[in-house]
């Protein structure tokens, strides 16, 4: 049979040598230089011939005028190292000429840079490679280099994993893992309602618009915010008991839960979110050294918005990481001086919009942030208590200063605002008292356990007491919504103190008080161990 008339069109030779097509001289075969050639018909390939050698282009020589800006490269990679007496000379003559590092507009901040690259953004610290990096435009100038085109679309990662999650899946397949639409409305206002008032990471009014964009069109939603939608089922079941999951989803809730998990590892993958993470990923899972979170974003010249995000999602992960550290026994130092976040502010999430100029005025009354600012506050006091507590020099007298600045700054921004009455309310009042009461029961141990001298009924009646209002936290009907958070919060400090302080003195007239609250609290965490929201 002739395959001659499925061959495309003849190519039209440019060139006067005849040479072999490509498939002929990359298999060592003998061409007859026919278009298309005999051995390609016979193979039922295309037949293709090089085309014509290119002219290189000469390389444009540098001009003067950029000459001095190489030499202030040069004179920063060579300052990283220490300058010589040549390159002192040097800089004290063009001193005038040249503007200071820290003066330098851009999204700069003393020994960081901020890289963005298209919806996702890099935070560098290294000296070297921000200094550089820097002056970047000034090199690509003078050495007429283009950028780089940005992607704007998000690049996608291959189906392969990382070895960072189990069960690895195919990006295709997740769309299967969605709840219904109505499904994932009601869950939604579960997250709003048991989730969002505890822990303050989504700013709602820009969040809900893509939430329902998205479940209405999966197709077309990028795989960050595919991540972010699983995070929030998955939150959502978290704070649900089974029977409540099984009424809205009509499955079991440990299911859902790892159809949700699994939803959230593909997109997470999909969303490169090691490569280039963006703020709906980080939403989702806080990777926060890589694009500076610990940096506050108005040194970044970044917007209100912007800004107010960033600390959010800094401080969350302030406090994921404390609960971590706690609960394999070891404290983490305070951030010190390598970090510069500023809190959130007390305000609303209609305060805040992302084209917004000026930052909205804190608010002196409860809003929707309290809640989560009085959580930031009792982690970091925690922090610092701890890290106060190595060196012996004042320690007393620091961790009592610590504690009056605490308890001030509590009553007078926060708790005074707070009404009883109201359930969210109740509960910043119940954890700002415990906040409270840890860091005291802290303190007495630290100064008995520093001068060697018994331990007072006082403390122990004040860990009792503290140990009581947790798990009033736990155990109240009117707080159901939230148990599944504050079961995540064992007091195991204070019960161990109060065992500690029984086995020191076991004829304290609070004896018999304080084994009936360490019975009821082991029993509470027993209890609680696998799940906790009313199972």
């Amino acid at each position: 049979m002739d395959h001659r008339g499925e061959q495309p069109p003849a190519l039209v030779r440019r060139y006067d040598v005849e040479r072999s097509c490509i498939r002929c001289h990359e298999r060592k075969l003998r061409c007859d230089k026919a278009t298309p050639c005999s051995m390609c018909l016979r193979a039922k390939v295309p037949c293709c011939y090089p085309g014509p050698e290119r002219v290189k282009r000469r390389s444009k020589r540098l001009s003067a005028k950029p000459r001095p800006r190489l030499q202030m490269l040069e004179r920063d990679v060579a300052g990283i190292n220490g300058p010589s007496e040549v390159d002192r000379d040097a800089t004290d003559l063009n001193k005038s000429e040249r503007q200071p590092v820290e003066e330098a507009e851009g999204p700069r901040l003393s020994n960081g840079l901020l890289v963005k690259e298209g919806s996702s953004a890099r935070y560098i610290n290294e000296s070297l490679l921000s200094r550089v990096l820097e002056n970047e435009c000034d090199l690509q100038s003078a050495i007429d280099i283009p950028d780089n085109p940005t992607d704007s679309d998000q690049t996608q990662a291959d189906d392969g994993f990382d070895g960072l999650f189990s069960n690895p899946l195919l990006g295709k397949e997740a769309s299967g893992l969605h709840p219904s639409r109505g499904q994932a409305a009601q869950l939604w206002q579960v997250y709003l309602n048991n989730v969002d008032v505890l822990l303050k990471i989504l700013h709602i009014p820009a969040t809900e618009p893509v939430f329902f964009a998205a479940i209405s069109n999966p197709k077309q939603t990028r795989a960050d915010q595919k991540a972010l939608l699983f995070a929030i089922y998955y939150a959502a079941v978290t704070s649900l008991s089974s029977s409540a999951t099984h009424v809205i989803l009509s499955e079991d809730r440990h299911s859902v839960l790892s159809r949700y998990q699994r939803g959230l590892e593909v997109s997470l993958h999909m969303a490169s979110f090691l490569d280039s993470p963006t703020i709906p990923s980080l939403q989702t899972m806080a990777i926060y050294l890589s694009i500076g979170l610990h940096r506050d974003g108005r040194h970044f010249h970044l917007s209100p918005f912007d800004c107010e995000i960033r600390r959010r999602l800094w401080w969350a992960t302030q406090g994921y990481d404390t609960r971590v550290a706690e609960d394999h026994g070891f404290s983490l130092p305070d951030p010190g001086p390598s970090s510069d976040t500023e809190l959130p502010l007390n305000i609303d999430d209609h305060q805040l919009y992302p084209n917004m100029k000026e930052p909205p005025t804190p608010r002196a009354c409860w809003t929707e942030t309290t809640m989560f600012l009085i959580t930031i506050e009792m982690n970091r006091a925690m922090r610092q208590a701890s890290q106060l507590s190595n060196p012996p020099t004042s320690r007393k007298s620091h961790l009592e200063t610590l504690l009056s600045t605490l308890q001030t700054r509590l009553h007078t921004q926060y708790l005074q605002h707070c009404n009883p009455h109201i359930p969210i309310q109740k509960c910043a009042l119940l954890l700002g008292r415990i906040c409270l009461g840890r860091l005291e029961v802290f303190l007495h141990h630290q100064d008995s356990t520093t001068t060697a001298t018994t331990p007072t009924d006082k403390t122990l009646s004040l860990a009792i007491e503290t140990i009581t209002l947790a798990d009033e936290l736990k155990t109240s009907d009117l707080l159901t919504s939230y148990h599944w958070l504050f079961s995540t919060f064992p007091q195991y400090h204070l019960l161990t103190y109060v065992l500690w302080h029984l086995c020191i003195c076991p004829q304290t007239p609070c004896a018999e008080q304080a084994w009936t609250v360490v019975t009821v609290g082991m029993a509470t965490e027993a209890i609680q161990r696998g799940f906790s929201g009313n199972e």
